[in-house]
């Protein structure tokens, strides 16, 4: 819709006022005609106010990204007011999308220009199509309105949101010579590990000078290698189990296994260290190669923001062992409520891979029996009996399983596993 059209304020304005001024004429009520001289005084300078210029909108185009609850401001700029207009927008309402204000916005004109500001938060990750605001122009006494042309909406990939781990474990199985991992032979490296006997070879800045005067030989230093780890995300979307309610409601064990994965992924690129990611169950996004770097992350995080759960089945759903070899560190993050993640566990772990089980199903659904009927009921304790199995099985062979609670939660197995690393392994070749 173009141009000015009237406003239902001024048509009242119009037919009350002249439907008064015929009755009291007609049935000679000047009570009728006390009332009706305001309302045509009105419509009579409305009519006189049309504008003749047609405003012009120009608005944001093209896309964004954005982590969940970060604040986006959509704003528009309304050029051609007459003086003494007003402009009003309202912003539609949209799942997992908050707008401030709820209710719309009116900015008064100032020389023919106006700008109109309204703040939305999403909510939940994922790729998102932002209905445009409607606009709409008034003159000064409101009795003309121009509607403007929706314009393009705007595209927003919504990335996880991530948070800062407090962990400082290591990583086993580090390899290469660009992170922060100490590793477990000795090279260069800025941290002490031993003061040993000169040998050839050996840089003379090696020297330690108070052990060599103190015994009558040459000392140099020995430093650990300052080395950098493969990690490689597994995530599991053949199921999304339980609902979303975005980034501050319930949540779903994709919710909990995407943000998991965006965590775990920013801490160890921080380190230095190499990570890559391996989704099945989703057709569209399936493997992203390793790498390190802010590149890499923001990489990892514009793929986790695309993952489509329950999209792939069957064979397409079970890549995981694909291209990986002894020395690296796999963590699957699963809801364990698919007897495909166990077979994954067992084929990576009899390959020589150090696997770290994540467990994201949210605590609430475990015993929970809401909304389900009384075989639902049944059939879900069952299965939640054949999960602790299989987490108990898993557990007996030295396969470590957490639940996720947040960035610390695989700390104290990290430890674990790069005390575990240096001990020597029967692998299955």
């Amino acid at each position: 819709m173009s141009g000015w059209h009237p406003t239902h304020a001024h048509l009242r304005a119009v037919v009350a006022g002249f439907g008064l001024l015929v009755a009291g004429l007609v049935l000679g009520r000047v009570d009728a005609i006390v009332l009706a001289t305001p309302l045509l005084l009105v419509a009579l300078a409305g009519a006189q106010s049309r504008p003749s210029v047609v405003p012009v909108l120009e608005g944001p185009q093209g896309a964004l990204a954005v982590h969940e609850g970060e604040d986006v401001v959509w704003s528009a700029t309304i050029s051609g007011l007459p003086a003494g207009g007003s402009v009003a927008a309202l912003h539609p309402g949209q799942r997992w999308l908050e707008v401030e204000p709820e209710t719309g916005q009116v900015v008064a004109a100032d020389d023919g220009l106006a700008t109109t500001s309204i703040g939305l938060r999403p909510t939940r990750w994922g790729w998102r199509t932002l209905g445009a605001p409607a606009v709409t122009g008034y003159d000064a006494w409101a009795a003309w309105r121009w509607v403007a042309d929706r314009p393009q909406p705007l595209r927003l990939t919504v990335l996880p949101s991530t948070e800062q781990p407090d962990t400082t474990a290591p990583a086993p199985h580090p390899y290469g010579l660009v992170g922060q991992e100490r590793a477990v032979r000795l090279g260069e490296g800025t941290e002490l590990a031993k003061v040993r006997p000169f040998e050839p070879g050996d840089r003379l800045r090696r020297i330690h000078w108070p052990t060599s005067a103190r015994t009558g030989t040459l000392h140099v230093t020995a430093t650990h290698a300052d080395e950098d780890a493969h990690v490689v995300l597994l995530l599991d979307a053949v199921n999304d189990v339980g609902s979303s309610g975005g980034l501050v409601g319930e949540r779903s064990s994709m919710d909990l296994a995407v943000r998991a994965a965006a965590v775990l992924a920013e801490h160890f690129l921080r380190r230095g260290d190499r990570v890559g990611l391996r989704v099945f169950g989703d057709w569209r996004v399936s493997f992203l190669p390793s790498s390190s770097g802010r590149h890499q992350l923001r990489r990892l995080l514009n793929v986790l923001s695309v993952v489509e759960p329950g999209t792939a089945r069957g064979e397409d759903a079970l890549a995981a062992r694909q291209g990986l070899g002894a020395g690296t560190l796999a963590i699957l993050l699963s809801p364990l409520v698919e007897p495909a993640s166990t077979q994954q566990v067992a084929m990576l772990t009899s390959a020589g891979i150090e696997v770290i089980v994540v467990d994201t199903l949210p605590a609430e659904l475990v015993t929970g029996d809401r909304g389900r009927s009384p075989e639902e009921q049944l059939a879900w304790r069952l299965r939640m009996l054949q999960r602790r199995l299989e987490r108990d099985r898993m557990a007996s062979l030295g396969i470590p399983v957490v639940t996720w609670t947040g960035p610390h939660s695989i700390d104290k197995v990290l430890r674990d596993l790069a005390r575990r690393s240096a001990t020597p392994r029967l692998v299955r070749r």
